[in-house]
């Protein structure tokens, strides 16, 4: 049985506590620059080399965000799933959720490219991706509710390069405002259009770090203005005992054979094949 203590931790006291004060981290090293390479070049795989890009993929100011044709933004081919179940950053949100058995979701990507003619600095509004549904009427500020994710980089991020966005310590205005009203998971259009918040700064890194954020978190897309494209994917975790999300046994069907067999055990159980 997995334990708490059996898990060797990545984060120092002091990434920790940052993480709680201004509600996120860069997790160094999550990936070597190998590996990041190689997840460099099957993410550029995806995109067409005529550039005539899918009808059903998202463009929007200079960001690409490859999808399926079913309106999924998960992309778990058998080269790209690993990052899902990454045993570093499952380490690190393990300190984080205070518990061992836990799921992890989302696998979307997001390709930034050259966009330098754009004066703002956001791409989009500042919102949260808050893993609690917008059809409560507030947040219950726990850790059995908390979601930490965010973005794998792997191409380093200087200044302008169009990297995440973030409020420091936003978490703890958002739970400042959302407790001083009945129904504080409906303000700012569900957190979905977030203003008169403190500027935001750019998270920069290099290539194989991962930047994890609180879901309370204010975040958002910025502008790249250099000449490479950032290319991102996105991964969050949140606990089997998740108040509004349980827990669920992946359906039979849902990976087939090539998925199988580049999971390991640990990655079968935070995909929900096997029971923790």
């Amino acid at each position: 049985m997995t334990t708490l203590s059996s898990v060797e931790p990545i984060l120092s006291e002091d990434e920790v506590a940052q993480f709680h004060e201004l509600g996120y981290v860069l997790v160094k090293g999550v990936l070597s620059r190998d590996e990041a390479a190689y997840y460099h070049g099957q993410i550029l795989n995806l995109v067409p080399r005529d550039l005539t890009l899918p009808a059903h993929w998202g463009t929007r100011n200079g960001r690409l965000k490859p999808m399926n044709e079913n309106g999924s933004q998960t992309i778990d081919t058998p080269e790209l799933l690993p990052l899902m179940i990454n045993e570093k950053l499952y380490r690190a949100a393990v300190q984080l959720l205070g518990s061992t058995r836990l799921r992890s979701m989302d696998g979307s990507i997001g390709i930034t490219l050259r966009n330098a003619g754009e004066k703002n600095i956001l791409s989009q509004r500042l919102h949260l991706d808050a893993s609690v549904p917008n059809t409560v009427n507030n947040f219950q500020f726990t850790q059995q509710e908390l979601q930490v994710g965010g973005c794998y980089y792997f191409n380093t991020v200087e200044p302008q390069g169009g990297g995440i966005h973030v409020v420091p310590g936003g978490h703890r205005l958002v739970e400042e405002k959302a407790r001083a009203h009945a129904e504080g998971r409906q303000l700012y259009e569900k957190w979905k259009n977030i203003t008169d918040f403190p500027e935001t700064v750019e998270v920069t890194g290099e290539a194989g770090d991962f930047a994890l954020l609180h879901h309370l978190m204010p975040h958002a897309a910025s502008h790249n203005h250099l000449p490479r494209p950032r290319i991102a994917q996105f991964t969050r975790f949140i606990r089997e005992d998740h108040p509004h999300y349980p827990a669920r046994p992946a359906a039979l069907d849902q990976y087939n054979q090539a998925q199988l067999r580049v999971m390991t055990p640990l990655g079968r159980k935070l995909l929900g094949i096997d029971p923790w």
